[in-house]
């Protein structure tokens, strides 16, 4: 199997090295290339063996995927450059936020089949939650084929075109977003008085052992909660807190803000 990225930043990065470190493919069978930084592309050569190129006829020639992760206003002019150079074998996979199915075949002038992709940045370690739609001409072989591939790097849920929205809102830009809380959560624990470094190795550990409760409990989130708030204890106190500030208005005008952003790309 042949898989080629058009693109190399964080996102495409993290999905071709989770593929590579999760043995699902090997580095010398992906292709990748970027607008200009070739000391970027042997970083990764030399790392990964992944190999890399300039040249878009040769890149297409037997690939199996062909994946899109350039920012959406420069695929245009990737369009343009590619569509020339494409193979019936090759099935194009967008990592382009907002932009539609028929958007991207009406700029390739293809009739190949077309995937769309919206996964996090948590690939780097087998863990993306990533969401994916398809056309309806992508057979079924090939969406088997393409789904192993996405769920070597984490868990795949395909949904209809118009959920990649929310998709995009609550697990592509997620992981920011819960980073934003944990910064504030570091920054408040710092006034307590521990040292900011064992402030910073405390909290990190605390949220590496707390998904880990996640991943290995069968026990809804609500009930882990509860199971460790004693009546009259200080987890309760914090709670009454926590609970006096509109937590869950803030998270739903953060995530509706990123989903109006996502259909506006669309438009």
């Amino acid at each position: 199997m042949k898989i080629v990225f058009f693109g190399s930043g964080n996102m495409a990065s993290a999905v071709f090295i989770g593929l590579v470190e999760s043995k699902t493919i090997k580095g010398e069978d992906i292709y990748i290339t970027n607008r200009s930084n070739r000391e970027e592309l042997q970083k990764y050569n030399e790392q990964y063996q992944i190999k890399y190129s300039y040249d878009d006829k040769a890149l297409l020639k037997d690939a199996d995927f062909v994946f899109l992760a350039v920012k959406p206003y420069d695929f245009d002019a990737v369009a343009e450059r590619i569509k020339p150079y494409q193979f019936k074998e090759n099935h194009f996979v967008s990592m382009m936020a907002g932009v539609p199915i028929n958007q991207i075949k009406n700029k390739l002038n293809t009739s190949n089949p077309v995937a769309r992709i919206m996964p996090n940045t948590n690939a780097h370690v087998q863990q993306s939650v990533t969401g994916i739609s398809f056309s309806e001409n992508f057979e079924q072989s090939s969406k088997e084929n393409l789904m192993q591939l996405l769920e070597a790097f984490g868990t795949a849920i395909e949904v209809q075109e118009e959920s990649l929205h929310d998709v995009t809102a609550i697990t592509g830009s997620g992981p920011a977003f819960l980073y934003y809380v944990y910064e504030e959560y570091i920054k408040a624990a710092k006034h307590l008085g521990l040292s900011p470094t064992d402030t910073d190795i405390a909290v990190r550990n605390l949220i590496i052992g707390t998904g880990r409760m996640l991943e290995n409990s069968e026990l809804s989130i609500d009930q882990l909660r509860e199971n460790i708030t004693s009546k009259g204890g200080t987890t309760k106190a914090g709670l009454d807190a926590l609970r006096k500030h509109p937590i869950e208005e803030m998270f739903i005008d953060c995530l509706e803000h990123a989903l109006k952003r996502s259909k506006e790309l669309s438009d």
